[in-house]
Parts: structure tokens; C-alpha cells; sequence
């Protein structure tokens, strides 16, 4: 779910849906600040400081308490929060990247990863057919189980694979130690597990090291076994190795002797990563010409047709020129990874913007990729090309190049950086949207990127700048994003962005600001060899009681386990700060409350609203925890699956909480009656119930659940006659004819609380 970018003010009917932020002023980090260097609104962020450079945190006053509706008119933004760091981070290694399967075979769990792009990529777009391939291709359909044998150099690999790829939808890579006696007992045990599906997936093993031991009754078997799962498997063999039983025969594919057309592999390889014109104006060049007869008199391999091709891609010009001792000395020395050698191969600026961007926001919408890819690409052009032109007279002149952006078709830009588009439907604060995400094939590409532009190039201050730029963005989800991915730079360089950034964006006026900080040194502090460092930077941050925001960024920090061993110790260091009357470090006791409870909900939720209530009798700590309690009431959401014939539901989270686990109950009842009770936060509390009553209003379990939290708050521990005069008020305000949304279910439902209904009239 996403929901909006900052708060907005509250309304005493629903909870309103908060505007999306304006546009950041040029300057410094916090220029532009209303009021004259006031901290800014949660929905009037600041700009970063374009130079990048450390600047000392400037003196802050004690916030705003004039409009804390702010922080409460947020509806399921904490929720939201949870959900998408979620999905951020499974990008760098909160889990495992990429698609993958467990086998069990034998006494092992092997975990079984999908087939690289940089092996499926090439076999997908530049195969080129062998003589007899029509065949191989007619008797692979007719059986699960395949042995592709041919001479070394011959692309079995390759073969292998485009026979998989051309029968089912995911395809798999096997370890060659494989043990081959028990890999159909596992298929057939996780034959429902497997995600055959209706594309069904298949297995690739490259010359197992138990070849020896292939017979025809254990292929009997994995026929059976991958038939029920839907699956294939096909293994390679050199051209000399004789199955050992005759009954293996009909499962040997062979490739034909003769070699396939060195010429021909690197024709289709230069028109896959260039274009079919381009290539065949290499192929008409005769310093090319020159470098594929010294393959065919050299490496006959279709491995190494197909590097020369890449090599060539990435060192021609638009005209097809080619220098031929520069292809020459880059193949001698070609000892690179898979993924440095596509990295270098992407051509230009565009192409790399668009794959670092990718990198951080790896399965967020194209839209969301390609312009944060372009507002990289502009900090990154550092100088305008000056070119001739001609004019429509035939008369020369000098102008400045402007890109062009119908250039590149994005089919062909994702191919090249080896990424996929796939059509989802995602869930918004307005309801659901279809969406068109884009996304890495290969899930380990991510990470790799960003660790090869952070230690690879000299841009370190403007990929951090950029990051600051995703991290005050409307979109929610691509602040979250950021944040993760400056947490991988914080684990590379720690001291240098500390010192250079973070220092100063925990100072920020901008809650973004701060809250990504705080998320980023989630990253850094889960680092065993940082994690003393980070927590005592967030602990110099908490102590620092000259400087407020720095003490709401560690107080975020807190809510995401950062520098404290329990959350017991975090609720109780969030208690202490609460005696500071702050609104920045109130609102961000409010939120870290909302973290720690997201991460587990059955037994930090009574936890944390039984400390507030023990707050509330703290004359200093009253107002601090009634916002945070109020924050948590209208954060937390929880979506109800939709059933047929009846939409998805939403719940206040705690209420829906309340319903099952007991120990929930009383503390929530007993906030609920101080805030609406008490003149602290009368307003805000009243909106928030009213949000509440507004997701309940068509929803009769929510009603119900609903009305028998409010009638113990009136009956706890003696009917309160100031509650029900409040409760009375706002009721007629529900169902009020300037009430764009009434809600007279709810109104009835609270209506039938009293004693007399005629009180209400």
C-alpha cells in the first residue's frame, strides 16, 4: 500500500489524505524554511545542498505544536512504512536475491538458484541454430529428460538451454555435484512446491560429476518424477563420454560435428547489442573481418565468438569503425566476471543512469526507474556537447546537442541492461492501480551495481546527493528505497558518509530527511563489524539536547532496532525522551512506536500502549504521549483480504488487534478515554476516531468491534459523563448536512451507547 508523502491538517469527520509535497527550494540543506528558518512542514520538504559539502547543523528551535494534526492525519502511512522498507530490502540481502528453489536430496538442503542472465540473455536473443536442430528440438518435446553431448566449443551449454527456454517458463542451475541417485526422489517429494504451473520450469546440469553413474532406471524414475512436477531436465556431456547403459541412448541428443559459423555467432550477437544496420556494417569492416578469421584459426569456441562480438559492441563507433589492437589487447587481457563485462558493456551515460537507478529502485514502476535515472543522468552531465548542424538554407552552424530522447525504444534499454517488465496490480491509499514494474533478471545484479559505482568511479558526493533527492520524492516507496541503498553505501564507506552526510541529514528540518537516516543506519548496524559505531553515533544523537532533530532521528532509529539490544529498551529510551516537549521528537516517538509494533504486533502492541498510558501521568510527558498514541491509532492499518463479493477491508490496526488479543484491550481503552477526555490533543483525538468510524461505517464487524471499544471507554471505570457530551457532539457532527461523507451507521452505533438517545437530539 502506498500512501501520501506528508501530513496534512486534520479534519474532525474523516482522516484526511495529506498533499502532495511541493517542490524543494535550491540551497543549502534546509533553505527556504517557512517562517524564517522555521522547521519546514512534513509536507514542504528542503533541498539538499548541491555541493554536497558538510555544513555545521544550524541552531533549531523546539518545533511546532500549532497544527499537530499534522502527524495524525496520516492514515496507514506506518503501515505503509513497513511494507515498503519490505519490499527494499530485498533487494540487498535482508533475504535472498533473486529467484531460487530448495531440493532436499539425500541428507542436504540445496538451494537451487535460477539460471543467470548472463547465461540465458545471450541464448535468448544471439542463438544461432545448429544443422540438425529442428531435430534435437522435435525429440526434446517428446521426453522430460535430455543429454546434450557434442565436442568442446560446441555451445552445448547454450544448446541446452534454448531447449529449456523454448518449453518451459524458468529454468534452474543445477551444482554439477549434484547427487544424481537422489535428485528424482527430491523432485517427486516437492513435485507441488516445485512452481511448475501451467509454464512449468527446468533443470540445467552442466557435466555432472557423477556422470558415471547415470543408468537407464534412474532417468525412468526422473521421467516420472518431472512429469508430475511439470518440469525438465537436461544435462551436457562432452562428446566422448559413452553413457554407461544402452538404455540412455534414446536420451542422448548430439550436436552435429560441424562447428556453426564463427561469423554467423558474431553477426547475431552485434545485432542483438548494437542493431541488425550497425552489425552488418561491422561485418563489411575489414579490420573485423581480420578479428573473426583469427577466431576461426584460434579459440574455435562459440563462447569466445560470442566475447569478441561483445568486445566489439562496446568499442565501435556509430559509423562501424573499430580499433582492431584495442579488441586484440582487451581479449588477452578479458579475465573479468560475467558481470564487469556487461557492466562495461553498457555503451553511454543514458544506459548506465538507467542502471544504477534500477539498482536502488529495482521493482518499482519503469516511471518511477526512468526518471530518477534522468535526474542521475543531469548530475552526471557536467558539460553540453557543441556540434555543427546544418539549416534548412544549407548554411553551417554551431549549436549546443540536446539528447535525444526517441533514441533508445525501452524494450531495447532493457534488454541491454537485462532487465524485465512485468504487469502488477498494486494496493494505493486510493485502492488498487495496475502498475507496469521493471526489474533486474538477474535478483544479485542489484547490489553489484551499486557496489561497483560506489568503488569503481569518482562520483561518490553526487550518488549521495542523488540519493537525497530520491529521498525527498512524493513517492513513498521510493524514499524507502533510497534510504536502503544508503544503507549499502553506509556499510562500504561508514566514516566518509557519516562525517560528510548523515551527521548533517539527522540535523535536517525535513522528516524525510531524518526518517531515511534512520532507516539507512538499519542497514549499517545489522553490519557486525559497524554496529558498536552506529549505535554510539545514534546515542550521541539521543544525548544531544541542544539540537532536537538530531534526537527525533535517533529516536527513529530506536524504533527500528538500531543501538539497542530489546525493544523493552527502546520503548523505555523513547519514554525518556518523551519529557522533552518537542513536536519533531514527539512525532517521532509516535512513528518509532509504530515501527517496533510492525515488527511484532501480538506482543509489542500491549507493550507499548501500556507505556503510554503509564506516560500519561507524567505532567511533562502528557502531550508528547498522546500525539504518539494518536499517531499509532491513525498509522496503523490493516488490510482484510477481499472475499467474493465483498471488497478488501481496512482496520485501524490496533482495534483489529483488540478484538483477539486480551492483553491489547485495557491499555487501549484506557488511552482512548484519556485523549478524548482530556483538552490536550481534544481536536486531533476527535479526528482520528472519526477516521476510525469512517472505516467502519459499511463494515458491521468493524461497527460492532467499534462500539464496544468506545462503550468500555465510557463505562471504564464509571460511566464519564465528559465523554459522552464529546461523543454525543461528534456524532451529530458525522451525519451534519456540510458532512460531505456522512456516516450514520456509525452515529447509530454510538448512539445506542447512551442511556437516552434523546441527548443526541
Amino acid at each position: 500500500m502506498t500512501t501520501p508523502a506528508g501530513p496534512a491538517p486534520a479534519t474532525t469527520t474523516t482522516t484526511a489524505a495529506a498533499p502532495t509535497p511541493a517542490p524543494a527550494p535550491a540551497g543549502g540543506p534546509d533553505a527556504g524554511a517557512p517562517n524564517g528558518g522555521q522547521p519546514a512542514a512534513p509536507g514542504q520538504p528542503a533541498a539538499p545542498d548541491p555541493t554536497g559539502a558538510a555544513a555545521p547543523v544550524e541552531a533549531v528551535d523546539s518545533g511546532s505544536w500549532s497544527e499537530p494534526g499534522q502527524a495524525t492525519a496520516r492514515s496507514g502511512e506506518g503501515t505503509a512504512r513497513r511494507e515498503h522498507w519490505t519490499a527494499a530490502r530485498n533487494i540487498y540481502g535482508d533475504h535472498v536475491a533473486g529467484h531460487k528453489i530448495v531440493l532436499r536430496i539425500g541428507d542436504k538442503t540445496l538451494p537451487v538458484p535460477e539460471l543467470s542472465a548472463d547465461l540465458s540473455d545471450p541464448v535468448h536473443y544471439a542463438f544461432v541454430d545448429p544443422d540438425n536442430w529442428l531435430d534435437l528440438c522435435d525429440r526434446f518435446r517428446t521426453q522430460r529428460t535430455a543429454i546434450v553431448r557434442g565436442p568442446g566449443g560446441a555451445g552445448k551449454d547454450a544448446s541446452a538451454i534454448r531447449l529449456l527456454t523454448g518449453e518451459v517458463e524458468r529454468v534452474y542451475h543445477l551444482d554439477p555435484a549434484v547427487e544424481m541417485l537422489h535428485l528424482a526422489e527430491s523432485i517427486t517429494e516437492q513435485a507441488g512446491t516445485l512452481g511448475g504451473g501451467d509454464g512449468g520450469v527446468g533443470f540445467l546440469l552442466c557435466q555432472p560429476h557423477d556422470a558415471g553413474k547415470l543408468h537407464g532406471f534412474l532417468f525412468h524414475a526422473l521421467e516420472k518424477a518431472l512429469t508430475k512436477a511439470n518440469a525438465r531436465l537436461v544435462i551436457t556431456m562432452p562428446a566422448g563420454v559413452l553413457p554407461p547403459d544402452n538404455d540412455l541412448e534414446q536420451y542422448v541428443l548430439d550436436l552435429p560435428e560441424a562447428r556453426v559459423s564463427r561469423r554467423r555467432i558474431v553477426l547475431s550477437h552485434l545485432s542483438w547489442r548494437l542493431s541488425d544496420d550497425l552489425a552488418e556494417k561491422l561485418l563489411a569492416n575489414a579490420a573485423v573481418r581480420e578479428l573473426i578469421e583469427e577466431l576461426e584459426h584460434g579459440d574455435h569456441s562459440c563462447q569466445s565468438a560470442a566475447e569478441l562480438a561483445w568486445i566489439i559492441s562496446s568499442e565501435c563507433s556509430d559509423a562501424g569503425i573499430v580499433n582492431a589492437a584495442r579488441v586484440r589487447e582487451r581479449r588477452r587481457r578479458q579475465r573479468g566476471h560475467a558481470f564487469d563485462r556487461w557492466f562495461d558493456s553498457l555503451r553511454d551515460a543514458d544506459e548506465r543512469s538507467f542502471a544504477i537507478s534500477l539498482a536502488v529502485l529495482d521493482g518499482l514502476p519503469f516511471e518511477d526507474v526512468s526518471d530518477a535515472a534522468r535526474r542521475l543522468r543531469r548530475r552526471l552531465e557536467t558539460a553540453r556537447q557543441l556540434v555543427v548542424s546544418t539549416t534548412a538554407q544549407g548554411k553551417s552552424e554551431l549549436r549546443m546537442s540536446s539528447p535525444d530522447l526517441l533514441r533508445g525504444a525501452t524494450a531495447r534499454l532493457l534488454q541491454s541492461l537485462r532487465a524485465d517488465e512485468v504487469d502488477e496490480e498494486q494496493q494505493f491509499a486510493y485502492g488498487t492501480a495496475p502498475v507496469r514494474i521493471v526489474r533486474y533478471k538477474d535478483g544479485s545484479y542489484p547490489q553489484q551495481v551499486l557496489e561497483r559505482v560506489w568503488r569503481g568511479y569518482h562520483i561518490q558526493p553526487t550518488v549521495l546527493e542523488w540519493l537525497h533527492e530520491l529521498v525527498i520524492s512524493p513517492s513513498e516507496a521510493i524514499r524507502f528505497y533510497a534510504a536502503s541503498a544508503l544503507g549499502e553505501l553506509c556499510r562500504y564507506s561508514f566514516d566518509y558518509v557519516h562525517a560528510y552526510y548523515l551527521s548533517r541529514w539527522a540535523a535536517s528540518k525535513d522528516y524525510r530527511v531524518r526518517e531515511a537516516v534512520a532507516y539507512a543506519l538499519r542497514v549499517a548496524g545489522r553490519d557486525p563489524r559497524l554496529a558498536v559505531a552506529v549505535a554510539m553515533v545514534v546515542g550521541g544523537w539521543y544525548a544531544n539536547k541542544e539540537q532536537p532533530y538530531l534526537q527525533a532521528t535517533a529516536a527513529r532509529a530506536y524504533g527500528v532496532g538500531v543501538g539497542v539490544p530489546d525493544t523493552a529498551t527502546a520503548i523505555d529510551r523513547l519514554g525518556r525522551l518523551a519529557t522533552i516537549d518537542d513536536y519533531w521528537i514527539a512525532m517521532a516517538i509516535g512513528d518509532a512506536l509504530a515501527d517496533l509494533i510492525l515488527e511484532d504486533e501480538q506482543a509489542v502492541a500491549p507493550m507499548a500502549c501500556g507505556a503510554l498510558l503509564e506516560w500519561f501521568e507524567n505532567r511533562r510527558r502528557v502531550r508528547p504521549a498522546q500525539l504518539a498514541f494518536l499517531i499509532l491509532a491513525s498509522t496503523l492499518v490493516f488490510w482484510e483480504p477481499a472475499e467474493p463479493g465483498r471488497p478488501p477491508a481496512r482496520w485501524p490496526t490496533l482495534l483489529r488487534l483488540a478484538t483477539t488479543l486480551e492483553p491489547l484491550r485495557a491499555p487501549l481503552i484506557g488511552l482512548w478515554r484519556r485523549v478524548l477526555s482530556e483538552s490536550v490533543l481534544h481536536e486531533e483525538a476527535r479526528a482520528v476516531l472519526s477516521g476510525w468510524a469512517a472505516l467502519a461505517e459499511n463494515d458491521p464487524a468493524q461497527l460492532d468491534d467499534l462500539g464496544q471499544l468506545v462503550g468500555a471507554a465510557l463505562w471504564m471505570p464509571e460511566w464519564n459523563r465528559r465523554i459522552e457530551t464529546i461523543l454525543g457532539r461528534l456524532a451529530r457532527d458525522w451525519v451534519a448536512e456540510e458532512n460531505l461523507v456522512p456516516l450514520p451507521n456509525a452515529r447509530k452505533t454510538v448512539t445506542m451507547l447512551f442511556s437516552a438517545e434523546d441527548k443526541l437530539t
